[in-house]
This record gives C-alpha cells, structure tokens and sequence, in this order.
C-alpha cells in the first residue's frame, strides 16, 4: 500500500510538478498544472492504478490535494 508520502509524490508527478511547498493542504486553485487535463489524467491514473473509477465530476469537487489524495487513496 502506498504512503501518503507516495501518493502525494504521484499527484505531483501525474502534474508535471515540483511537489516543493505542495502540502495537502495546498488549494488545487493554486497549483498551476491544475486544470481539465489534469482531472482526465488523475481519473485515468485512480482507474489504472487503483483500479477504482472516480469520476471527472468528483474530481471537480475537490479544493484542495488532499481532497484528491483522498480519491487515490
């Protein structure tokens, strides 16, 4: 199982970003890489990896990383 450390690592990644200062507290609204694409991409990667289908609406209701940490984990 992944550590909230890992998957924090993955969100990032998953972004194209530098998780430097991206805490889970941090607003998705402040993040950069943050926009549509990104909601495809981590819905795919939740389903590829997890295999749990979360859908681009539920990803849409997050305001923060940890919201999102919380859908892949």
């Amino acid at each position: 199982m992944a550590t909230s450390e890992d998957t924090l690592n993955a969100f990032c990644d998953i972004l194209d970003i530098d998780s430097d200062g991206i805490t889970p507290d941090t607003p998705l609204e402040a993040i950069s890489g943050w926009d549509s694409m990104s909601v495809v991409m981590l819905s795919y990667y939740i389903w590829e990896h997890y295999a749990r289908r979360v859908q681009s609406s539920e990803l849409r209701q997050c305001t923060t990383v940890q919201d999102v940490l919380s859908l892949m984990q």
